[in-house]
């Protein structure tokens, strides 16, 4: 099978040849902070033999290198490229020691993370304080046009039969409760659809007439090119959500229903993937039932995402991205263990598809190369032993 077709046979469950492979993006690439004196995509590139890459392009919240060199990626067997589309400008705040992006979010580096220095949408109390916030994303900003984006996701798609995912980003299209808590701060987020849902219905909806409007010209660039956008919406820990399914499915879930609708409505060949990390088993089904088509990550060491459990009770409704765990495997365990974990992962999931095989989030600095080398030779040697 040619790569756009494996993946798209796995997501819709239609039998493949091998499991497909993803490393890249937002959610399974490799971390590598300008911050620190570790560069772990570096070491990656030197133990590969691979002296002239490019200096890694990373995003200011976790740090992920968004422009792997492509021999790594074809070294690993990778399905899928990741495009992204024109907006978003970033600025470095030197006397704050902040990246500040979209909706005027800064962020500062922790570890190998960014985090919000201050949370501007704190202390509101009024609607009229959420409608007139003065750094919503100006969807007239020519930075949002999209002249040369269709020309670049034309060219991949003629010259290569790699599958084509595009991150909403852009404008902060694509994120539902991360901007919130970036803006509120958790402790006001959490209280607000308790006690003032009013304040955070009037944000979400004022959210979708600021980006919707960006998200029309992606589409209209390019979206009938793109196989899989990927969009966010975190609220899970180790343990569980951090809101009850209740809160969920009336606060969040019809967000989310709309942002995958207008989707698809657009580009119905499309097929949408989000990315929640943690244990979020409870809001699955919810998820499936608006129409996402791909949950990433499967955190295996996260309260009841086990793979195998996973595959039991949503196999036939949905389909997982991640699965091969970060926390201890990778860095932690021998090649035999990765190799042994893998073959098991295709066991669970078998010749009918369901799974993109990828870390369970951006790799981490403690990870050995020779780890995460095992890991796509694994892949790649029993991805199709099922």
């Amino acid at each position: 099978m040619k790569p756009r077709d494996r993946v798209i046979a796995a997501i819709d469950r239609k039998g493949i040849d091998r499991v497909p492979i993803d490393f890249g993006g937002a959610c399974c690439s490799i971390v590598d902070s300008p911050f620190q004196e570790l560069r772990p995509y570096k070491r990656l590139c030197d133990y590969l033999g691979i002296k002239d890459y490019e200096e890694p392009i990373s995003g200011p919240f976790m740090y992920e290198v968004d422009n792997i060199d492509e021999r790594i990626l074809q070294r690993f067997g990778v399905d899928i490229r990741y495009v992204y589309p024109n907006g978003s400008p970033l600025y470095f705040d030197p006397q704050g020691g902040a990246v500040v992006g979209v909706f005027g979010v800064r962020m500062k580096p922790v570890g190998f993370y960014g985090t919000p220095d201050r949370h501007p949408m704190r202390n509101f109390t009024t609607i009229e304080e959420v409608e007139n916030y003065p750094l919503y994303p100006d969807p007239e900003d020519p930075v949002y046009d999209q002249a040369g984006f269709r020309e670049r996701v034309l060219k991949l798609r003629e010259e290569t039969d790699y599958a084509i995912a595009l991150e909403l980003a852009t404008g902060g299209i694509g994120y539902t409760i991360d901007i919130m808590i970036s803006l509120f701060g958790m402790e006001r987020f959490l209280y607000n659809i308790k006690k003032r849902p009013d304040l955070h219905h009037a944000f979400l909806n004022k959210h979708i007439r600021v980006t919707d409007p960006i998200l029309e010209k992606v589409l209209t660039a390019a979206g009938d090119l793109i196989d899989i956008f990927t969009i966010f919406s975190d609220f899970g820990t180790m343990q569980g959500p951090f809101m009850s399914e209740e809160d969920y499915a009336r606060h969040i879930k019809p967000y989310e229903s709309s942002l995958i609708g207008r989707i698809k409505r657009r580009a119905p060949h499309a097929r949408v993937m989000m990315h929640s990390c943690g244990s979020i088993v409870s809001a699955i089904s919810h998820r499936a039932e608006v129409g996402l088509d791909v949950q990433n990550p499967m955190n295996p060491l996260a309260k009841n995402m086990e793979p195998a459990h996973l595959k039991e009770q949503f196999g036939e409704m949905i389909s997982f991205h991640g699965g091969i765990d970060i926390q201890r495997l990778l860095p932690f365990g021998t090649p035999k263990d990765i190799a042994d974990k893998v073959r098991e992962m295709v066991k669970i999931f078998g010749s009918a598809g369901g799974w993109i095989a990828a870390p369970s989030h951006n790799i981490q600095p403690d990870t050995p190369p020779e780890n995460i080398v095992a890991l796509y030779d694994a892949l790649l040697e029993y991805g199709g032993e099922f």
